[in-house]
Order: C-alpha cells, then structure tokens, then sequence
C-alpha cells in the first residue's frame, strides 16, 4: 500500500507506507502550520526516510506538527532528528505512542503521551504507566524516545 494524503479539518493526514514510491511533493503547498496526522503510516523504510528528509529541507524554516506519531515513527525521530528539521528544529512533536513493557507480565504497550505531559517535566504516569493486563509497571523500551518533544 502506497502512502496516501487526505485533509480533514486542517489536518494532512498521511496513510499506509512511507517507501520509494512515496510523494511528499503535494504538501509543499500547504499553508504553515503543516500539521500532519502520522497514526496511520504503517511502515518506513530508508529511502522513505531519504524522501521525507528532502521534503523538510524543501518546507525550510516554515512551522510543521506531527500528530499521533506511531511508534515506528517515534523510533524513527529519535534516530533521525534531521525528520524535525534541518538547521534547527521546525517540528513540533504534539503527540506520539511511546513502547512499553511491564515488568510483570512482558506485555507490550504503545502509549499515546501528549507533549504536555512530557514538557516541561514528564508527569509520573508517562514515566511509570500500570499495564493494563496485571496492573504491573510499564517501563519504556527506549526512554531517549521522549526527546522528540523537546524540539
């Protein structure tokens, strides 16, 4: 499945594959803010990522928000922060589902946190969430995944 942009209420919404057949060229006339609903990209790869990174440098300095950032886009932010701009960060991160894990019962969850519950100082129910399962403590796999917000 190729990716697909809708618009609904001001938002762009982004769904299916970021890959090599995925065209961000349409966006560039949008009017700043962008703010791009991420919940159903369903999966990146490299030259996704080469094609998403062209398009930010194409956007310039013009504001951008990600809303409900999967956690393979999440992971992807975190390893490329090139993805929240160029120079200096454009992108606002709003919110993203950050992976879980309970220290009880090994289930995994992805949660959606807000970033102002991460900012300025995370409250304690995004660092140490119940699982829903056993009511055991949720850790976060990859705790660097937070810095998103920051930019």
């Amino acid at each position: 499945m190729t990716m697909k942009i809708s618009r609904k209420w001001g938002v762009v919404f982004l769904d299916g594959v970021v890959d090599e057949n995925a065209d961000f060229s349409p966006l560039l006339t949008e009017t700043p803010p962008l703010q791009l609903n991420l919940s159903k990209v369903s999966r990146i790869n490299s030259i996704g990522v080469r094609s998403w990174m062209k398009f930010i440098s194409l956007w310039g300095d013009k504001p951008m928000e990600y809303l409900d950032c999967p956690a393979i886009i999440t992971d992807q932010l975190s390893i490329t922060p090139v993805l929240l701009g160029l120079k200096k960060p454009i992108v606002k991160v709003m919110s993203a589902f950050i992976s879980y894990v309970c220290s009880k019962c090994n289930q995994q969850e992805d949660l959606r946190v807000a970033r102002a519950q991460v900012l300025p100082n995370p409250v304690p129910e995004i660092l140490s969430p119940a699982c829903k399962s056993c009511g055991g403590d949720l850790g976060m796999i990859n705790a660097d995944q937070l810095s998103i917000f920051k930019a």
